[in-house]
C-alpha cells in the first residue's frame, strides 16, 4: 500500500514537473556573486586579518570557494531549466549582465558555465568541458540599473535620511547602542547606526567564508545581533513606496517590458528564454522588495531570484511566479507576492506592483519622473 501511495506521488510529481515547463515562457534571474575576500571599505584597524592574509586575490575579489559557488549555482539553474533552455547553447536563448567588479564578472562566467555545459556538438576541447559564452556590463559610472542607486540618486538619499530620523530607528539606536559600542571598541572605528554594522558584519562574514578564525570578541555579537542589525539596514534602504520605485523598481521596470515583449511576440531575438543579471546582495533584496516578498536578512553568497513568465493552459492566460535560491543546497523556494495565490496572474501582477515601477525615468533618477 505504501509503494502504491509513493508511486502515485511520484507520478503526480513528474506529470506536474511536465506541465510546468510546459507553461514557462521567460526567466529573469538576479543572483549575488560568490564568496569574496573583505572590501577595503568595510574593513577595520583592529582586524587581525590584512591585505597579506587575502592574496593572492585581495581586497574584495572572489576566492575559490566563490568560483565553486557560482559554478554550483549554474548547475542548480540547469537543473531547474532543463528541459525548458535545451541542452545546446545559442546565442538568443540567454542575455547575461554583470555589474562593473571583478567578483561579479567572474561570478557570471562561472554561472554560465554551470548553466551551459557544452552538448556533444559544442565540444571543441576533450579536456574542456566549457564552452565561452559573452556576457555584458556597462561602466560603473554609467549604469543606472544595477548600480547602487545611492551614488546618482539624491531623491533616493533624501528619502533614505527620513528613515534614519523617523522615531522608529531612533528608538532602535537607542537600544542597541550598548552593542553599537561594544562592536566599536573592539574594531577601533565608529559604529553609530545599522549600516556601520552591516560593514563589519559583511567583513566577518567574508572572513568566515575563508575558513579563518573570527577574533573572540565577535563570539558575543556575530552571528547574532549583528545579523539581525545588518538585515535591518537593508530593509530600511526599501522601507516605503517611494525607496523601492528608487531602487528596485527601475530593475523591475526593466524585467516587466522585457516580459511584456514576450507576450505580445516582440521580443528580439525571438528565441530569447532567459535573462541572467550578476550583482551583489542589495540586488537580490531589492528585487525582492519591489516585488513584495522580501524579509529582513542578508542573501547568502550566490543567492538567487527568479521571476518566471508562464502561459497558463487551462485558461490561456500570462502568470508570474518567484523563486528564491536562498541556499545552494536547498531546492529553491516559492515566494507568495502578497495579494496573490502562489502563481499570480499578470494583470493582477502589474496591479500589486504598479506603486513600485516608475512609468518613465532618466538616467539621473529625476525625482519629479520617478515620485509623480
Amino acid at each position: 500500500m505504501n509503494a502504491l501511495r509513493f508511486l502515485l506521488i511520484f507520478v503526480t510529481f513528474i506529470v506536474y514537473a511536465h506541465q510546468y515547463e510546459e507553461t514557462l515562457q521567460l526567466v529573469h534571474v538576479f543572483l549575488r556573486h560568490g564568496s569574496r575576500t573583505p572590501e577595503l571599505m568595510h574593513s577595520y584597524p583592529n582586524d587581525i586579518y590584512q591585505l597579506e592574509d587575502f592574496q593572492p586575490m585581495g581586497w574584495g575579489q572572489l576566492t575559490n570557494l566563490g568560483k565553486q559557488n557560482g559554478y554550483q549555482l549554474g548547475k542548480l539553474l540547469r537543473g531547474q531549466y532543463e528541459n525548458f533552455l535545451g541542452d545546446i547553447y545559442t546565442s538568443d536563448i540567454i542575455q547575461a549582465t554583470s555589474t562593473d567588479y571583478d567578483r561579479t564578472k567572474m561570478t557570471v562566467l562561472l554561472v554560465l558555465a554551470g548553466l551551459f555545459p557544452p552538448s556533444r556538438s559544442q565540444v571543441w576541447d576533450d579536456d574542456l568541458s566549457w564552452i565561452p559564452i559573452p556576457y555584458y556590463f556597462e561602466k560603473n559610472e554609467e549604469d543606472y540599473h544595477l548600480r547602487r542607486v545611492t551614488s546618482y540618486c539624491p531623491a533616493y538619499v533624501e528619502e533614505l535620511k527620513k528613515v534614519y530620523d523617523s522615531v522608529e530607528n531612533k528608538q532602535l539606536e537607542e537600544e542597541y547602542q550598548s552593542v553599537f559600542q561594544y562592536i566599536e571598541n573592539n574594531v577601533g572605528k565608529p559604529i553609530r547606526n545599522v549600516d556601520d554594522v552591516l560593514g563589519i558584519f559583511q567583513t566577518l562574514y567574508a572572513e568566515q567564508h575563508m575558513n579563518l578564525t573570527l577574533p573572540k570578541w565577535s563570539e558575543t555579537v556575530y552571528p547574532e545581533p549583528m545579523s539581525f542589525l545588518a538585515g535591518l539596514q537593508c530593509h530600511y534602504e526599501n522601507h516605503n513606496t517611494v525607496l523601492k520605485r528608487l531602487f528596485g523598481g527601475r530593475m523591475l521596470k526593466k524585467a516587466i517590458d522585457q516580459m511584456e515583449a514576450k507576450i505580445k511576440n516582440t521580443m528580439t531575438p525571438t528565441g530569447r528564454k532567459i535573462y541572467l543579471y550578476s550583482g551583489h546582495e542589495y540586488n537580490v533584496i531589492n528585487i525582492m522588495a519591489a516585488l513584495n516578498v522580501y524579509t529582513p536578512h542578508v542573501p547568502k553568497y550566490s543567492a538567487a531570484v527568479m521571476i518566471e513568465l508562464h502561459k497558463l493552459h487551462e485558461t490561456n492566460k500570462f502568470a508570474i511566479k518567484v523563486l528564491y535560491a536562498r541556499d545552494l543546497n536547498k531546492e529553491p523556494e516559492t515566494l507568495q507576492i502578497p495579494g496573490c495565490e502562489t502563481i499570480c496572474e499578470w494583470k493582477k501582477f502589474i496591479e500589486l506592483t504598479k506603486p513600485h515601477v516608475p512609468v518613465n525615468y532618466t538616467k539621473e533618477c529625476d525625482s519629479e519622473i520617478y515620485l509623480d
